[in-house]
């Protein structure tokens, strides 16, 4: 590896001393580095490279950190090679940005499908991993309605991406359109870039966060995400009763997982933030670790059980209720790379299964085996406590709302009034010594 040593002297670029960068490549990449600048993200250098010098002068970030791609900054007219050439040949001054700001992380925000995004992250990824920076990828693919073109390009360049790319979390526009389609194209876009900008902030702050119960420092972060290809990333906040079962439950089911679930992952990344020291109980944390490994483990062909390597943390947030819980979940290590595939929401709720409901349908195809008449099912398709084939989709409802239903009494349930009274009191249209109405519901029996 080339000696960069003589290039941290550079006095060009001022900037707050972090080893971790988020960097926008192209139009789509630079909207969400912005985002993150409004979001006032602490302890990550922001920082941003594109064709097309207008949409660099729209950023706020400092200006030492915006990088021209090429000598004209008239934008890779959507077309990936040019955006790649451009890369090429301004990859020094990216190289002496990365150095200047000693970087050790770097997440590359992109949009895939046009010029810039799709043709130089692969070739920025590559010098990051060519220096031996920890490299993330959040990138989103273009909606269908753009055509067969965008597509094929979009995959094509996730297919170079995930060569230079330590891990790599993919987000679907058609997926983000399904959640925010009806709000006002300026906010739409805004929550878009909240998804991506979220991703960053939330593995970002496991690190750099200083108000840290249980630490998870730099290598921590380094162990489930180094050559880790396919990840999942979810964040969510909960409050209130049965909070720690809530908050796993609304990450696990989030539409932006799509038909993907963390069962088989070898390492997952968790971290619990709370208002103070005192907002969190121990039953809670390893409620919230139960509940992770109970969706994350697996079982092989035979059988056989394997748990996920689960690092966590504990961190102190001021900024939050003082009823709520934080959590941010970083799932990688599957054995294939299928998980990484675009996010389709489906319209239709999906029928209320409990884990251990789905678990007799599991024992019965495992007896089948013994059963030489009957025909074997090959690999499940899904997670086993999915009923195949049935596609993964929003649960309408979670585990929590179940177990909550159960302890609600039936009549109240079927809305059975019980009365023993012969006077009411005065409500519209009866008088107060007149009888009770008689009432429509059913009787008990």
């Amino acid at each position: 590896m080339e000696d960069y040593s003589i290039l941290n002297d550079l006095v060009s670029i001022k900037s707050q001393p972090s080893r971790i960068m988020a960097m926008g490549v192209g139009g789509a990449g630079g909207n969400a580095i912005e985002h993150m600048w409004q979001m006032q993200i602490e302890g990550v250098n922001l920082a941003a490279c594109n064709t097309d010098q207008d949409d660099l002068d729209k950023l706020h970030i400092a200006e030492e950190n915006r990088i021209l791609l090429g000598d004209d900054g008239l934008g890779a007219g959507n077309t990936a090679d040019r955006g790649r050439d451009c890369a090429i040949a301004s990859l020094d001054k990216v190289r002496d940005l990365l150095i200047a700001r000693g970087t050790e992380m770097l997440f590359l925000a992109a949009g895939m499908g046009a010029g810039t995004g799709t043709g130089a992250t692969p070739v920025i990824a590559e010098l990051a991993h060519q220096m031996g920076i920890l490299t993330v990828a959040i990138v989103t693919t273009p909606p269908k309605n753009e055509g067969p073109h965008r597509t094929a390009q979009a995959n094509a360049g996730i297919e170079k991406l995930r060569k230079s790319v330590d891990a790599m979390i993919l987000l679907s526009n058609d997926a983000i359109n399904e959640l925010y389609g009806h709000l006002p194209a300026s906010t739409g876009f805004g929550r878009a870039n909240d998804v991506v900008a979220f991703a960053a902030k939330g593995i970002a702050e496991i690190i750099t966060h200083k108000s840290n119960l249980v630490n998870v420092d730099f290598s921590d972060v380094c162990t489930v995400m180094r050559d880790s290809g396919s990840a999942i990333m979810g964040v969510a906040t909960e409050s209130g009763d049965d909070r720690a079962d809530k908050v796993i439950d609304k990450i696990l089911t989030s539409p932006l997982f799509g038909d993907v679930s963390i069962s088989g992952s070898r390492n997952v990344l968790v971290n619990i933030s709370v208002s103070s020291a005192e907002g969190l109980t121990l039953n809670e944390a390893h409620r919230v670790r139960d509940r992770v490994q109970y969706h994350a483990k697996s079982e092989d062909e035979n059988g056989n059980v394997r748990y996920t390597n689960i690092i966590w943390g504990m961190s102190i947030k001021p900024n939050l209720n003082e009823d709520e819980i934080e959590v941010v979940v970083v799932a990688t290590g599957f054995d294939s790379d299928n998980l990484i595939r675009p996010v389709v929401i489906k319209n239709e709720p999906e029928p209320e299964v409990h884990p251990q409901e789905a678990a007799p349908a599991v024992e019965k195809d495992s007896e089948s085996k013994v059963e030489p008449t009957q025909p074997q099912n090959p690999t499940p398709a899904m997670p086993k406590f999915r009923p195949a084939p049935m596609p993964i989709v929003r649960p309408a409802r979670n585990f929590a709302e179940i177990e909550e239903c159960k302890r609600v009494p039936a009549y109240i349930t079927h809305g059975i009034t019980l009365t023993t009274a012969t006077k009411v009191h005065q409500i519209s249209g009866v008088e107060k010594d007149q009888p009770a109405p008689e009432s429509n519901m059913p009787a008990l029996f």
